[in-house]
């Protein structure tokens, strides 16, 4: 007791209360017997709770009130504004303002026995506002982060400090209500962020970011993925029960605390979809666009896509629509991309280009695709379609794709070509530029340092977002990053890169059956020993791996950004800084010792790094390079496990884009 004293004499009151909100958001959260048809709803309850969590690190809430980074004037409000959160969350259906148990409660103890051991209680009767079947949901709290110091910190201390009830189960559950709660509690987040100063407000919104791509590692399953999506709906509409708690945070303080119900007049426009269901909505995309059985319109209505599975994947192009302007590649070792134009029947013409992506014949007889193969460009065209709504992966706009079969002969090319619209800002004559034609440049000089710092800072970025939502590149490479310049290359902007040739890429959990790149000196220079043109060990039989076999791994794609940074390091390609005379007829035993060589210090690349860009620089590199371990993942270890997953995202942003946010030059 007098331990229990001590604790509570030095804890801040502050830090109390917000320990009794993160224990009411884990104790709704965590209740058993949710009707399956709200899962939503406990979803959106544990990311607000995650928000309140984000929202307190960044002011440096612990303890003791000796670091929080808020005015002392603001003190109080912000206490109030935390108690009524408290209240909010444990007067839901259990108890009353007193904190005593209320008579009809929704919430009550699961039973226990009298040796004290935890007994599920017998299911109650669904009602018919909830007319469905009771699910078990042990695992819910594993599909978001469990590494949170300050949320174990609180949930230790609440658990010291009061009663605190070990499981709660669902004894009535009132959808409306529940609504209701998340959408006041939505309000109190909005109004504490409101707090800040705006230099707070950018670091909020990075944590948030990377809280987000966590919560994307752990939650893999359609069904979760859709929940996820499912739980940001009472807020992305326009209209309905969100006009009673407004963004307006003193409206939505005083109408959350009950203090004012008028209704108020709201934007008539779209709103703007938030970043985690975007994220949600990608990822169950990736996931299930090349199974029938998932792909369905009613999957595609519960991830609000405007269009129903068959359009999505209706994206063949006839081949008589398309008229190629050019037929070589820009630059040789790049990949063979040409400039074209897209007419269909009555509409204007449209300035693309064509990336072509080559088959082996079927057979002998048949001069056709491999049907495997042609879904799985069918379902990479329609991808790139359908994410091209944000920006946040820097791909350009695919408008399809076509079998290159002449129109006039009929002869088949063996190959397919994806069709890409230059962007917006970009004059339709104006030829994307690649990094790889840059580097290779006598007339491009070297960029300034922050140029460079910029580009490797974007190119980190954007591979972060593919991984968040578990999508592999498989084609990263200096050919594959493009720039649109109506002045030409003496006038690139560095931080408006575009990622393109995606060509081989695939969601990191299908592990089915992937292609296998096909033999090439100038490609395989990018990939990891392990997945080089005949050395790819990670393949079976006819260049496709199976479900035995470990696959492509995120961290292949990491060490092909490795080599990219060494190059925009060097300002070189990677074949002119190994000082390989003829890369196009190199051997595979060339190719196959690049990383050896990269990371041998007797050959000083890195310490060229070093000396010429920093140490930050150089340890980024290093850590691309040298692959899972750099990022706390033990080699070999299965980097689909969601658990794995969520390790080395966090890593990678800490050791690599982080650091590159963070330099000034």
């Amino acid at each position: 007791m007098a331990e229990a004293g001590l604790l509570l004499s030095v804890v801040s009151l502050t830090f109390q209360v917000f320990s009794g909100c993160v224990q009411g958001y884990q104790l709704l959260t965590d209740a058993k017997h949710m009707p399956s048809d709200c899962q939503h709803l406990r979803v959106r309850l544990k990311t607000e709770q995650y928000r309140l969590l984000d929202w307190a690190d960044v002011i440096r809430l612990d303890e003791t009130d000796d670091n929080l980074l808020i005015s002392n004037s603001s003190k109080g409000l912000l206490l109030d504004v935390l108690d009524q959160q408290r209240r909010l969350l444990h007067q839901f259906g259990r108890l009353d303002d007193k904190y005593k148990k209320l008579s009809r409660p929704l919430l009550v103890d699961l039973e226990t026995e009298n040796n004290g051991v935890l007994q599920d209680p017998p299911p109650y009767s669904p009602t018919e506002t909830s007319p469905t079947v009771q699910r078990v949901d042990s695992d819910f709290q594993r599909r978001f982060p469990q590494s949170e110091a300050l949320l174990n910190k609180s949930l230790a201390w609440a658990k010291r400090s009061r009663e605190y009830p070990r499981r709660l189960r669902w004894a009535i559950f009132d959808k409306t209500k529940m609504e209701h709660l998340v959408l006041k509690l939505s309000s109190f987040n909005d109004f504490m962020r409101e707090m800040l100063n705006s230099a707070q407000l950018e670091t909020l919104a990075i944590k948030q970011t990377r809280t987000e791509f966590q919560i994307m590692q752990l939650n893999s399953s359609i069904q979760n993925l859709v929940q996820i999506f499912e739980s940001t709906a009472l807020t992305m509409k326009p209209g309905g029960r969100r006009g009673r708690y407004p963004t307006n945070p003193v409206r939505a303080f005083m109408q959350a605390r009950g203090l004012d119900e008028t209704e108020e007049e709201h934007d008539a426009g779209k709103p703007v979809k938030q970043s985690l269901a975007t994220l949600a909505q990608i990822k169950a995309l990736n996931s299930a666009i090349e199974d029938p059985s998932l792909f369905t319109d009613e999957f595609t209505t519960s991830i609000n896509l405007p269009h129903t599975a068959s359009e999505i994947r209706s994206v063949e192009l006839p081949r008589s629509n398309i008229r190629i302007l050019d037929e070589e590649p820009d630059d040789v070792g790049e990949s063979q991309r040409v400039e074209a134009y897209y007419q269909p029947p009555r509409s204007k013409k449209t300035s693309v280009w064509i990336e072509w992506k080559t088959y082996e014949p079927q057979t002998y007889a048949s001069s056709g695709p491999d049907p495997k193969i042609h879904e799985r460009v069918k379902a990479l065209a329609a991808l790139l379609k359908e994410n091209n709504p944000t920006d946040q992966f820097r791909a350009p706009h695919c408008l399809g794709y076509f079998r290159d079969i002449d129109p006039v002969t009929g002869d088949d090319h063996c190959r397919f070509g994806l069709v890409f619209e230059k962007p917006n800002e970009a004059h339709p004559s104006t030829r994307p530029v690649s990094l790889h034609a840059l580097l290779t440049s006598e007339d491009v000089d070297m960029p300034s340092l922050t140029d460079r710092i910029t580009l490797m800072r974007m190119l980190a970025e954007t591979l972060e977002r593919l991984h968040a939502v578990n999508w592999l590149h498989k084609g990263l490479r200096s050919s594959n990053i493009l720039f649109f310049s109506d002045s030409g290359a003496l006038d690139i902007s560095y931080n408006a890169p575009y990622i393109s040739g995606f060509d081989y890429s695939r969601p990191a959990m299908n592990d089915d059956m992937t292609e296998k790149p096909p033999e090439n000196a100038a490609s395989d220079i990018y990939r990891h020993p392990r997945v080089q043109g005949s050395g790819n060990r990670d393949s079976g039989p006819n260049g496709l791996s199976n479900a035995t076999g470990s696959g492509y791994k995120k961290s292949y794609d990491l060490y092909s950004l490795g080599v990219m940074l060494l190059e925009i390091a060097y300002w070189q390609p990677i074949d002119a800084i190994l000082q390989i005379p003829d890369l196009q007829n190199a051997r595979p035993s060339v190719t196959i010792k690049v990383r050896q060589r990269l990371l041998d210090e007797k050959e000083g690349f890195l310490k060229h790094v070093r000396s010429h860009l920093g140490d930050t620089v150089e340890k980024v590199v290093r850590a691309c390079l040298e692959g899972p371990q750099a990022f706390g993942v033990a080699e070999g270890s299965d980097e689909k496990r969601e658990e794995v997953g969520a390790v080395l995202q966090k890593m990678f942003y800490e050791r690599v884009v982080r650091e590159l946010v963070l330099m000034r030059v």
